[in-house]
């Protein structure tokens, strides 16, 4: 998380998404509460196609039950058709088997892992 997590303020990093044509921020509300949001951009791929990457997408423990999190995706995904984008992906940490099912009810497979090792500079190779 710490390369792929908001940049504080949340307040500025927010409104620029709003700002932002390229982006979307939505917003899961259950009974006059928010507990969940999500928010994508357009990225082009070295192909040259246009995607949407999904950045973010929460949901508290109680929306979880009652389809907050698929109104959320559906809403993404809506946004990213009308921009006439050609796919939609997201990032899901390893071991997180709760976000990995969610996505997978949406027909989203893995493509990519990224591994990682922390450096000991007082070690020798």
């Amino acid at each position: 998380m710490a390369t792929k997590a908001a940049p504080e303020p949340l307040e500025d990093h927010l409104a620029g998404l709003i700002a932002d044509p390229e982006a979307v921020l939505v917003a899961g509300i259950w009974d006059d509460t928010v507990v969940g949001y999500g928010w994508a951009r357009r990225i082009v791929r070295l192909d040259g196609s246009p995607i949407a990457r999904i950045e973010e997408l929460f949901v508290t423990q109680e929306g979880r039950s009652v389809g907050v999190g698929e109104s959320l995706f559906d809403r993404l995904k809506q946004w990213a058709q009308e921009q006439e984008l050609v796919a939609i992906d997201a990032f899901v940490l390893p071991g997180h088997r709760e976000a990995k099912n969610f996505f997978e009810t949406f027909k989203m497979t893995a493509h990519a892992l990224i591994v990682h090792t922390q450096l000991d500079q007082n070690q020798e190779s």
